[in-house]
Parts: C-alpha cells; sequence; structure tokens
C-alpha cells in the first residue's frame, strides 16, 4: 500500500460520503499520531517518480500541486531531490534508454522531439536545449 496526502485522504473521505465534522476530526487525529504526513508523502513521491518514470523538477511540482502538497513543502522537497540528482544526468539517462530503444526498433531520432519529450517531462529548457544540441551536433 502506498501512503496518501492529506488532501488525498479528504478527498477520498468525501466522495464516500462522509459527514465533514468526521473527516476534519479524523484527519486531526491522523495527523497528531504520525499517521498522515505531507512532507514524508512528497518525498517518498519524488523518490517514486526518479527511480521508476524520471521527470525534471517543473512536473514534480505539477504533480505534488494535484496530491494537495503546499508550496513550501514541494520547493522545500525539489530543492532537496534535485540536490542529490543532477537533473542534467537525469536527462540524459532518460534520452540513452529512449536512443537504445529506438536503435532497437530501427527508428531514426529526432532532436526536435526529444527537446518536446523533455519539456513534457518537466525537465527545464536549458537541459532540453543542452541535450537537443548534443543531438543535433552528433
Amino acid at each position: 500500500r502506498r501512503i496518501y496526502s492529506r488532501y488525498e485522504i479528504t478527498r477520498k473521505l468525501n466522495n464516500r460520503g462522509y459527514p465533514e465534522n468526521i473527516i476534519v476530526q479524523l484527519i486531526f487525529w491522523l495527523e497528531n499520531n504520525n499517521y498522515i504526513d505531507d512532507e514524508l508523502f512528497a518525498e517518498m513521491w519524488a523518490q517514486f517518480r526518479l527511480q521508476n518514470k524520471p521527470i525534471g523538477r517543473y512536473k514534480l511540482n505539477q504533480e505534488l500541486r494535484i496530491k494537495g502538497i503546499k508550496q513550501d513543502i514541494i520547493q522545500k522537497v525539489i530543492d532537496k531531490t534535485y540536490k542529490e540528482i543532477n537533473e542534467l544526468t537525469l536527462a540524459q539517462n532518460l534520452i540513452k534508454e529512449k536512443i537504445v530503444s529506438s536503435e532497437i526498433k530501427n527508428i531514426k531520432i529526432d532532436p526536435k522531439k526529444i527537446y518536446s519529450f523533455l519539456l513534457r517531462r518537466g525537465f527545464s529548457c536549458e537541459v532540453a536545449k543542452i541535450i537537443y544540441n548534443k543531438l543535433n551536433n552528433f
């Protein structure tokens, strides 16, 4: 089982029809007994995403906002996560996998598509440009 953010639990309980006062009391109890910790949730989500389907800081920010995490926690987690892992290296490893996969399928790599792919994955324009230029010069 995975852990949930405060917002996700609140939404689930609302969807199941629980009264608002019960939800507030339950969330309060869960937080006081350390069953809910949005900062821990955000850290675990960031690690999970980077290990399984690497994304850039912009996409991670967006995903955590959707999960109801406060912006100050998001910024703290993003700073910590990308301090430990270089975003350029992460993007390069992702593209290496894509290149190997396309070579096996005998497909030509289009640097413009790689650039767009990196932007969709939440990497910065600077990181995408560096990789685009490397592929164009290759």
